[in-house]
């Protein structure tokens, strides 16, 4: 699906048809959509192509060629919230491609990119005709949402901390495994973004200016924020997968106590009315209150029972 968007007194909104200088964002393209925007804008088909493979790593093609030679690729990756296969929320991370063009500024993902949203939606004042500044933004709000996915996934190890105390199955394990999953990736990707944020500080034919050299640092010291905290939340998840396993088992332990404990005390009537159910005689058996007497004397015994199991903290 094609989208476009141009400015229009410092906002962008869309358009019903292709206009020089906008910006063409293209969300699950087809093979048509694919060579109708190679032919209309002269651009290598693997531009457009590359983020038909959600395992490509980020890169850049044509910074180091003027625009008027070369549109320039540059391939990122964003965040995305996903559903592991036991049923748990993780995240994975996808490509993002943005191209330069005399004419236009293309961006095209794969998979919705949530972050695009929050640009229309909290977009600064910009100008589609100024492609570098509009593909910076783009990348400091791809680094934003980065931190936003890190902020959710504190919370959720927040609310899991809560539950540990009663932790007794393997549901936290799981959650922690896709958590754990999701910082990996987070990891990685933030890492390659980094590399190919350098590779735009070195260019000679883009972002050359202050405004755009300013605005690099600051998506850079975004990145290394969201790469510390990547960091930070795997070390915290690390432990926590010990630390889980130890009270789960700590907790069916304490669970198995108290069974234990329980089955010790009913076998004691059990005991008493198997022996005195016996058909032989047996002292008292054959008193007037045999019954309430054997009753309340085993009834003494259990809890005698109890108070030296309460006493030696089985439970």
């Amino acid at each position: 699906m094609i989208n476009y968007f141009h400015t229009v007194n410092d906002q962008l909104l869309p358009l019903n048809a292709y206009q020089r200088n906008c910006w063409v964002h293209v969300e699950r393209p087809t093979m048509t959509e694919i060579s109708q925007l190679q032919s209309r804008f002269t651009i290598p088909r693997d531009y457009l192509t590359a983020v038909l493979d959600d395992k490509e790593n980020p890169r850049t093609e044509g910074v180091e060629q003027s625009i008027i030679e070369r549109p320039a690729l540059i391939l990122t990756r964003f965040p995305h919230e996903t559903v592991s296969p036991l049923g748990y929320n993780e995240y994975t991370t996808y490509p993002f491609a943005i191209i330069l063009t005399a004419d236009a500024l293309i961006t095209v993902s794969n998979h919705p990119a949530l972050f695009v949203r929050d640009f229309l939606l909290h977009q600064p004042r910009l100008n589609s005709d100024n492609h570098e500044r509009l593909t910076l933004k783009l990348i400091w709000f791809i680094n934003k949402s980065y931190l936003d996915c890190l902020d959710q996934n504190s919370h959720m190890m927040n609310s899991l901390e809560k539950t540990l105390t009663l932790a007794t199955e393997n549901n936290d394990l799981f959650q922690l495994t896709a958590m754990q999953k999701s910082l990996i990736r987070f990891q990685s990707a933030l890492q390659q973004n980094k590399q190919l944020l350098t590779t735009l500080q070195d260019s000679e034919f883009y972002f050359e200016t202050k405004p755009f050299i300013e605005l690099l640092r600051d998506i850079l010291i975004e990145s290394d924020q969201a790469a510390t905290m990547t960091a930070q939340q795997k070390q915290i998840i690390d432990e926590y997968n010990t630390t889980v396993s130890s009270i789960v088992s700590n907790n069916l332990n304490i669970i198995m106590k108290v069974l234990t404990s329980i089955t010790i005390i009913l076998t004691i009537p059990t005991i008493v009315g198997g022996i005195y159910g016996m058909n032989v005689h047996l002292p008292g058996a054959s008193g007037a209150h045999a019954f309430a007497v054997i009753i309340f004397w085993t009834l003494v015994c259990s809890w005698l029972a109890a108070w030296w199991l309460r006493h030696h903290h089985f439970f």
